[in-house]
């Protein structure tokens, strides 16, 4: 979406048009001197709107906003006691042919639905089509047809631009001059309420005409209506007493806006519409849509933003559990990684540790068992001499002996009588070679180191 820098305000006031211009700088409006000229005399409104929008260079960042005088259209105010505002908007859209005296297909209307009290009162707005279809025509044939903002009623305006300010008063009424007649806005605490037509007859001045109009106006209006706080478009200010002042006088803020006159003019007016995203009434053709931002009830906007509240709870945990998964990973490929560079640490540790039991097993068997020494010095005593040992093996606290030549039953019958063998027992066949000598295993048991060396004492 481009976000407009330049309202032009037009008035469209067949006598004379009144032109206003401001521009946007650092966030704030201002007022320009207009950069363009252009001649209005002699010429029908349409024409002079065309002149207006030949001079000015067509741009996607202008709003042009048109104020229409009060003495061109027509507004109602319709009460609905029983309905919320929008089955009031709808009742008054679905039966508009009750409530204008003119055709449907012969105007431009718009409502602006609102509460005074307890009550729902709808402010119907109508224009015929002859008074605005010219100008919409001459903003489409001079390129501005998409760059055309709010076709709104001037004191709609005013409205608008008061409540832009926090030092403004409300609610007030406001008195202003269009043309040869007056008219007064009436500005409520909550939003604009519509304006009315002052009818001065005969002699009356303007606060005869006032205090008749005060006996119709509704509360609270009915009560401040004699003293306007404002006035856009009196030469004399000295028509009532106290005397409404300029709000460009009165309000300090809008001392930016007002322009090199130092006063709200109609063309101000005009401009203000474009301050607002959303103005009570805008003619167009066709049902106006609120901007999403605006159509959004308070439980709407209450669900959107739990939900939008539990996303971002949900996101953030999304976040850090994928952040967790991340660094978990990260770690099991560190771990990996040692245990890469590990593995053959591990494995030489594994042979150290099975050296050691080795060597455990050889410090248990010399300290429990007899030494190597006396073993072989038995056995080489006790074996007859025809007895060739051809294997022996010590291992586990057991001797094992393959011997070949003389009798296995009298070899065996020596070695018993030794006292570092606990158990002698053949385990292998007895066989003969060719010559008839036998061929045996001896398994023998030893005995303590501690068991010997006292069975030989």
């Amino acid at each position: 979406m481009v976000r407009e820098r330049e309202i032009t305000g037009i008035y469209l006031d067949e006598s004379k048009l009144d032109v206003f211009c401001l521009k946007k700088h650092l966030g704030k409006w201002s007022s320009v001197e207009l950069p363009y000229t252009f001649d209005d005399t002699g010429r029908s409104l349409a024409e002079q709107v065309k002149g207006v929008l030949q001079a000015i260079r067509p741009s996607r960042r202008r709003r042009i906003c048109l104020a229409i005088p009060r003495k061109n259209l027509f507004l109602r105010e319709l009460s609905f006691p029983q309905l919320e505002l929008d089955e009031a908007v709808n009742a008054v859209r679905m039966g508009i042919g009750l409530h204008i005296h003119l055709k449907p297909d012969e105007i431009y209307y718009d409502q602006w639905a609102f509460k005074r009290g307890d009550e729902t009162v709808v402010l119907l707005a109508y224009i015929p089509r002859s008074f605005l279809d010219p100008i919409l025509r001459a903003a489409r044939e001079t390129g501005h047809g998409k760059s055309l903002g709010p076709i709104s009623p001037a004191t709609l305006g005013l409205d608008i631009l008061l409540r832009s300010s926090t030092e403004a008063h409300l609610p007030c009424v406001s008195l202003g001059r269009q043309g040869d007649g007056w008219c007064v806005s009436l500005h409520g605490i909550y939003g604009w309420e519509g304006s009315h037509s002052v009818s001065i007859s005969g002699k009356e001045d303007v606060s005869m005409g006032l205090q008749k109009l005060a006996q119709h106006l509704p509360s609270p209006f009915s009560r401040i209506a004699m003293a306007p706080v404002y006035a856009v478009g009196c030469s004399d200010a000295a028509i009532l007493d106290p005397p409404p002042r300029d709000p460009c006088n009165v309000i300090k803020d809008l001392s930016n806006i007002c322009g090199q006159e130092g006063k709200v003019t109609w063309g101000l007016c005009a401009a203000s519409l474009g301050l607002s995203s959303y103005p009570s009434i805008f003619f167009q053709e066709g049902i106006r849509r609120k901007p999403f931002r605006l159509s959004i009830k308070p439980y709407q906007f209450v669900v959107g933003a739990a939900a939008a509240a539990i996303i971002l709870v949900t996101g953030f945990q999304g976040l850090q559990l994928q952040q967790r998964v991340h660094s978990i990973h990260k770690m099991e490929q560190e771990v990996e990684d040692l245990q890469e560079r590990l593995s053959p640490m591990l494995n030489t540790q594994k042979q150290l540790e099975q050296v050691e039991n080795q060597l455990k097993d050889l410090r248990d068997f010399r300290v429990e068992r007899p030494s190597e020494l006396k073993v072989l010095k038995a056995i080489a005593e006790l074996t007859p001499p025809q007895t060739w040992i051809k294997n022996f093996n010590i291992k586990k606290g057991k001797l094992k002996v393959t011997a070949e030549g003389g009798s296995a039953v009298k070899t065996m019958g020596q070695w018993r009588q030794s006292p570092l063998f606990s158990e002698v027992k053949l385990i292998s066949p007895v066989t003969k070679d060719r010559q008839q000598r036998e061929r045996f295993t001896v398994e023998m048991k030893l005995v303590s180191g501690k068991g010997g060396a006292t069975s030989g004492n």
